[in-house]
């Protein structure tokens, strides 16, 4: 019993606000009956109207009666009209504004001037409606008294009585920032039948300067999308700021200044006639300008001029435009066989050709030596980077271009293209302090790990930390490198881990007993004690047991003896070394084998790679 209560409660609460927020509505075959005024300028009064004075008298139904608007206003809030007896008034002069559902479609206000003054306010919660257009009016009688209320309701929203009305000759309206608002005024006083003659308030144009005079002469009854010539003379110049290759996906990204001129004798005129007005600037649309797109592009799109600047044309008619652009083209380059990544280098084209097919454009390439270059295209700096560029721009006329292109349809395609041709290299100092920089330092311990002692466990720790770098740096070079090459410095580093990987086992194998069996053959002890073999390997001289006496007769005299003597004990000891270490000079040759081999090996390779 109570849920039925609260909810009869709030059903009549609803009805209650529903019933005070009821407007008359403007259908859309009545809004046919009114003009329309568009808002989308922020709190700005541009476009006034003149009050229809005479007309006005004529339909207005009471005498006592000096001004009288029925209007529909949609708009989310703040729906502003502008009453003045002076055209565009200023802060001072003295005005009715009436402000519509301002503060967020909150109040509605009367004031005295613009922007202050208030004379009175009410609350009118939602009284705007951005999906429908509600009626209004405003009454100002002779006496002063000024009534603002919706249309159809008895009682005004707002009233004030002015002991010095103003008489109304102009009105305007506006929004506020980022609110659009529509307006329908002159419109018929609403009645049973809706028949009533209604007013005809004209827009007023503002002043216009003697360019502006000028400037709408010359786009009177002319159709921008037309070019004003059957074959038109086109110069087009280029300079390339920034170029970035995307290595991963063959693709060329290329950011430039693009200046275009043309010359139209139909928008020629002469200064003297138009105060020395020498030169004009238009928008983007209001006259004719050539299009551009790139041939090869990775999408079919005009040239996205960002950053443009207005077409700015002189009293000759010669036209130029200047804009910046990004464009996108594929650029697959790659030799077969090894890359030479990091210091690649590519050959890319940018083939550019007017937008539109049936134009017939004889382009001219303006050089970066011309004024119009110094003057549009240094504002926009070259942006260095990793890659250097060498560009050249040729242009080709459309025989050569059905004879270079031929399974292309160029037969409606008349119009000269411009090809940029350009050569890219990387400025790869970086990469190769990053990467040739540890390939050198362990290509260097790794040769002078040769001349060290050998069988040691130091060596092989030695090795096996190199293998570890190497297999780690590998890892991490794959996120660098493009998957569809092979570069060479990757080639170098995996020989050099090999080699490691290779040293390392050797040196494990000559550490074990199975040596013993090869160094103990006669083959291998007549080879190590070669004199010659010993010198090729920069191996001590070996004694042979027949040189053990020290070379000295055992018949010498006997003074002597005590010294020969001496001297086979010591040659005896320095054999008996020298015999235990022949496992340690096996080692000791084999080390120079591979010095030798690695020098070799490595030096040509690094030699093929740069």
């Amino acid at each position: 019993m109570l849920r039925t209560c609260v909810f009869v409660l709030l059903s009549l609460v609803i009805n209650y606000v529903e019933a005070q927020n009821q407007s008359y509505v403007y259908t859309s075959k009545m809004a046919q009956k009114c003009k329309e005024h568009i808002c989308m300028d922020g709190y700005n009064y541009k476009t006034f109207y003149s009050v229809d004075s005479d007309n006005l008298k004529a339909i207005k139904k009471d005498s006592d009666t000096m001004f009288e608007m029925h209007l529909g206003i949609q708009a989310t809030s703040n729906g502003h009209i502008l009453l003045s007896p002076v055209l565009r008034p200023g802060f001072s002069d003295e005005v009715y504004e009436i402000v519509v559902g301002g503060g967020g479609n909150q109040f509605t206000e009367l004031r005295r001037n613009l922007k202050r003054n208030a004379r009175s306010s009410v609350k009118t919660p939602r009284i705007l409606s951005s999906f429908e257009v509600r009626g209004f009016y405003i009454k100002i009688s002779q006496g002063g008294l000024i009534e603002f209320g919706k249309e159809g309701e008895v009682l005004p929203l707002l009233t004030y009585i002015d002991v010095n009305p103003l008489e109304i000759k102009y009105f305007s309206f506006a929004a506020w920032t980022g609110v659009e608002a529509k307006f329908l005024y002159d419109c018929p006083t609403p009645g049973e039948n809706g028949t009533e003659e209604t007013s005809d308030s004209k827009e007023i144009e503002p002043p216009l300067s003697l360019s502006d005079q000028l400037k709408r002469s010359r786009l009177l009854y002319r159709l921008p999308w037309i070019p004003p010539k059957p074959t038109m003379d086109v110069k087009l110049g280029i300079k390339i700021t920034n170029v970035k290759y995307d290595a991963f996906q063959s693709k060329l990204i290329t950011a430039m200044s693009v200046v275009t001129s043309w010359t139209d004798d139909s928008m020629a005129w002469y200064p003297d006639k138009f105060n020395g007005t020498q030169s004009l600037k238009f928008r983007q649309g209001q006259i004719w300008r050539p299009k551009f797109y790139v041939f090869n592009s990775d999408n079919s799109a005009v040239f996205d001029a960002r950053n443009s600047d207005l077409i700015s044309m002189v009293y000759s008619g010669e036209a130029t435009f200047h804009f910046q652009t990004k464009v996108y083209t594929w650029c697959v380059d790659s030799p077969p066989g090894l890359s030479k990544w990091p210091r690649d280098e590519y050959m890319c084209t940018i083939v550019i050709q007017p937008w539109e097919a049936h134009e017939r454009i004889n382009v001219e390439i303006i050089q970066p030596a011309d004024t119009k270059m110094h003057i549009f295209s240094d504002i926009d700096n070259v942006i260095e980077n990793d890659w250097e560029v060498t560009t050249k721009q040729v242009i080709i006329k459309p025989t050569a271009w059905n004879i270079v292109y031929f399974n292309d349809d160029n037969q409606t395609h008349q119009s000269d293209r411009l090809i940029i041709s350009l050569q890219l290299k990387r400025r790869a100092t970086a990469y190769n302090i990053i990467f040739y920089t540890p390939l050198m330092v362990l290509l260097s311990f790794l040769l002078m790990s040769f001349w060290s002692e050998p069988l040691t466990m130091s060596r092989i720790w030695f090795l096996a930390g190199c293998s570890i770098v190497i297999s780690l740096g590998l890892c991490y070079i794959d996120f660098l490198v493009p998957s569809h090459t092979m570069p060479s410095i990757l080639v170098l580093y995996t020989t050099v881990l090999m080699g490691v990987m290779l040293a390392m086992l050797i040196q494990a194998l000559l550490m074990t007993s199975a040596v013993d069996k090869v160094r103990d053959t006669a083959t291998m002890q007549k080879l190590m004690a070669a004199y010659i073999f010993r010198a090729i390997f920069c191996l001590p001289a070996y004694l042979r047991s027949s040189d053990r006496n020290g070379g000295y007769s055992l018949q010498e005299d006997d003074d002597a003896q005590s010294t020969p003597i001496t001297r086979d004990v010591e040659e005896m000891e320095s054999e008996t070394q020298r015999t235990s270490g022949d496992k340690k000079d096996l080692a000791e040759v084999i080390d120079r084998i591979l010095f030798v081999t690695y020098s070799i090996t490595f030096a040509a390779m690094l030699i093929a790679h740069f």
